[in-house]
């Protein structure tokens, strides 16, 4: 209740630059769940009548600003960074783990699913910054799985209103979706790469901590 508080308050004050600092600081791993800020954005939305497309869509250069800064932490500091934020919690090991997993299989759609998935959603960033993809390949994806994902948070808040426990119930169900889903577009995509031309993972296997 109290960051929602503190939320609704920075919004207030300073409208737009507000939602675009905290979308920002969530992709950049800062403790706000995006579950529950991008839907509590959406009703504000509502509530102070802002408009709802600019809300959108500075929510998503936010995030992009947000994945990109990760990339860049994670393209300087390298696996240093890693060994840091694994010693540090523990619990984020297998996140880390399987972001390294994906971008060996799948690379670019991989950045795109993972920003639907709880913790790769962040760390995705910083082991492609570490692992040195291409960062306009690694920003369009990025672009295109934080639009899907602020998009229907946002709107879901919107348009239900200030129903925190009917919303939470909601993104369950949707995630589950999104998960078979995600899993059928991956293994589509390592099909296509199976009978085309064939990735090099060393790359990204040999840089695991």
């Amino acid at each position: 209740m109290e960051l929602k508080l503190l939320i609704e308050e920075f919004i207030i004050n300073y409208g737009l630059i507000s939602i675009f600092i905290i979308v920002a600081l969530e992709y950049a791993n800062a403790p706000l769940p995006s579950e529950i800020v991008l839907p509590f954005v959406g009703i504000l939305a509502f509530k102070f009548d802002m408009n709802i497309f600019l809300v959108i869509l500075v929510s998503i250069i936010g995030g992009v600003f947000g994945s990109v800064l990760n990339y860049y932490l994670g393209y300087k500091l390298g696996q240093p960074l890693l060994s840091f934020i694994k010693n540090k919690y523990p619990k984020t090991k297998k996140s880390i783990k399987a972001s390294y997993r994906w971008l060996a299989k799948y690379e670019k759609i991989s950045v795109m699913l993972s920003r639907l998935v709880p913790l790769a959603r962040t760390f995705i960033s910083i082991v492609a910054g570490v692992t040195r993809m291409n960062v306009w390949q690694f920003t369009l994806y990025s672009a295109i799985g934080i639009s899907v994902w602020n998009i229907i948070l946002i709107l879901v808040g919107y348009f239900i209103g200030d129903n925190m426990d009917l919303i939470v119930n909601i993104m369950n169900k949707y995630s589950l979706v999104v998960g078979i889903i995600g899993i059928l577009v991956i293994g589509f995509y390592w099909i296509t790469l199976k009978n085309g031309k064939e990735k090099d993972s060393d790359k990204y296997i040999n840089q695991e901590v």
